[in-house]
């Protein structure tokens, strides 16, 4: 992992800083750092789950249909919140294998742009995906309702577009079928439409992420593709002239295409048949003659010739288009004061003292955790991610915290190296919540739940050392890596295992996480250990000796390649969309009896009492 504190680090650190030393002892103490470091890999917190989908989940009424299949208000039946259930009916695809390697795509992603995938199941007839829900609806629908946006509205939207191409295009993936069908607003006052009751006083982030990961794959760079795949409207003239041969630049012709939607309401190309309308996108110049266009700035419409040139080799980056000057002025994020980066900083300090399974905890909350609750820290995460690309290396933090006076901890990069909790050398979305998340508000009983059933893989109620091991370690088969998992393990159980059978239950991990929250509320308290009351976690423990904290270490399917059937009017009338992918968790049925295993059904009774203050659910 040293390459990955390399990148991490980077080469754009100050030679000389008496705030933060030189570049060379930075790169030194990643080295050092790297020889104790273990990480634990993310994406095993989306699982393929044995069973039946009914045993979890109640499907609720219809939110949208496509091609393949239904998509479904879903609840959780264990703890009340709501979710996207897809139903791919298995009959209506050639090969179902292609769906379940779309979710293996979307495990790998952790994007504030990118729509989550959390489950997957399977049984005789159907395959089920249970995502994000967002509620807001996609852009085309949102076209269909006000013709098009302002630039200031188009801005945001294409900032958020284009930082999530950056990100899959980074990770060696080509998304290939952009489109205004495919980008999904979180929440229905996120609508640019939506009433100012709706958006509150002043204008907020219009946040939407990318559905749809069908015909998403990985991307070999300096290689070519010829495999052509995408929606006819927006695919790029390299897919369609022979021979077929393309590379990621595909996706900027797509990401043209949608922004000429959004500023206009109309398809630069468009023709009566499919072959016609093909014909133009191969020959014939994008037209900004419409008097609709009369109003849009000339770096807008310079961005937007520079993204639909018709050679790719002449087009535009992802990349190079978020450094825009049109981007740069019309799409600018909230900005960061002193006393915002100061919080920052502290939790970053907070986080660090956290053992690998509490941080591996807290993480799987901050997976789960809704947009309501994560909104503020997102918009903080873009401010940070400097060059939009999805990840946070130290040079920009170490520019932000700069920016706005606060003093630079020395300790600097090993803060960011104890968040990068994968060991992938930058700072990610979900890493950057889990540090930063306000542990008091998101440390509650129904959404410990659902990070408990991320480490409890086999439903059985408890932990195992096996699937602990599994969540710390991966499946990589790097002896030396599971030799320090293994320890660490065991000291992991000897710490929280209060019972003494070598498993977790969920009160145990519920009293881990209380301790965690305890931690976090004396520091933002300004107390220390010795200064208050032990929490009820902490007196369970008070006579056992505590190791030292280790650092051990809406998706619309298209499986089936080929071109959809769409041919576009002059102008945008009317739409339909797959309705996927969120945030809003309603608190129902949170009297439900927890689940419980039956090792955990005679362990109640040995239990220790539960203090009056306890607000674990009845069971």
């Amino acid at each position: 992992m040293g390459q990955a504190l390399a990148a991490l680090v980077g080469d754009g650190v100050p030679q000389s800083s008496s705030k933060g030393g030189d570049a060379n002892s930075l790169r030194k103490l990643a080295v050092e750092l790297d020889a104790d470091l273990e990480g634990f890999d993310r994406s095993t917190f989306a699982q393929v789950k044995r069973g039946k989908l009914s045993d979890g989940y109640e499907v609720l009424e219809e939110l949208g249909a496509g091609s393949f299949g239904l998509v479904n208000r879903g609840r959780d039946l264990r703890n009340g919140s709501t979710c996207a259930i897809k139903t791919i009916p298995k009959k209506k695809i050639k090969d179902p294998q292609k769906v379940k390697e779309e979710f293996n795509v979307i495990r790998q992603l952790d994007h504030p742009h990118i729509c989550k995938a959390y489950e997957c199941y399977e049984d005789r007839k159907n395959i089920y995906l249970v995502m994000e829900l967002l509620t807001g609806g996609t852009v085309l629908e949102s076209l269909c309702r006000q013709s098009k946006f302002t630039e200031v509205d188009a801005g945001q939207i294409m900032r958020q577009i284009l930082s999530a191409l950056l990100y899959l295009h980074q990770a060696n993936f080509v998304f290939r079928d952009l489109k205004t069908e495919n980008v999904m607003f979180s929440r229905s006052d996120d609508h640019p439409d939506a009433e100012p009751s709706q958006r509150g006083a002043q204008r907020k982030l219009k946040e939407i992420k990318l559905i749809d990961f069908g015909l998403c794959c990985p991307f070999e760079k300096g290689s070519k593709m010829c495999r052509a795949a995408g929606t006819p409207y927006s695919v790029a003239p390299e897919l369609v002239t022979s021979p077929v041969q393309y590379d990621q630049k595909c996706d900027a012709w797509s990401a043209g295409v949608v922004m000429y939607i959004l500023l206009s309401g109309k398809y630069p190309f468009n023709g009566k048949t499919k072959d016609e309308l093909l014909h133009k996108i191969r020959r014939e110049p994008c037209s900004f003659t419409h008097t609709v266009w009369k109003k849009i700035s000339k770096d807008g419409k310079t961005l937007l010739a520079e993204l639909l040139r018709k050679k790719a080799d002449q087009r535009t980056s992802v990349g190079e288009a978020l450094q825009h000057p049109w981007l740069q002025r019309r799409s600018a994020g909230p900005s960061i004061d002193l006393n915002i980066m100061a919080d920052v900083v502290d939790s970053f300090k907070h986080f660090q003292n956290l053992n690998m399974f509490q941080k591996a905890a807290v993480t799987a909350l901050a997976w789960r955790a809704t947009d309501e609750e994560t909104s503020h820290l997102r918009d903080i995460f873009s401010v940070l991610d400097a060059d939009g690309n999805g990840h946070i290396t130290v040079q920009e933090l170490r520019g932000a915290i700069e920016s706005t006076g606060v003093n630079i901890p020395e300790d600097l990069v090993q803060l960011a190296v104890q968040a990068d909790t994968d060991g992938g050398g930058t700072i990610e979305y979900t890493e950057f919540l889990a540090a930063t998340l306000d542990k008091q508000k998101v440390i509650r009983e129904e959404v410990v739940w659902e990070a408990f059933r991320i480490f409890d893989q086999d439903g059985s109620g408890t932990i195992t050392k096996k699937e602990l091991l599994k969540i710390l370690t991966g499946n990589n088969g790097d002896k030396i890596r599971q030799a320090h998992g293994n320890k660490a393990v065991e000291n992991f159980l000897d710490e929280y295992d209060v019972s003494g059978d070598a498993e977790i239950d969920f009160d145990e991990f519920m009293d881990m996480l209380n301790t965690v929250k305890d931690t976090f509320t004396d520091q933002k308290n300004g107390l220390t250990g010795s200064s208050r009351g032990e929490s009820s976690a902490m007196a369970a423990k008070r006579d056992r000796s505590r190791p030292t904290l280790l650092d051990a270490g809406g998706l619309t399917s298209k499986a089936a390649t080929g071109f959809a059937t769409f041919c576009p009017c002059t102008s945008i009338s009317r739409g339909t969309s797959d309705v996927v992918g969120a945030d809003v968790r309603e608190a129902k049925g949170l009297d439900r009896e927890a689940p419980m295993s039956p090792r955990s059904a005679r362990r109640k009774s040995t239990r220790r009492a539960t203090t009056p203050g306890d607000t674990r659910l009845a069971r």
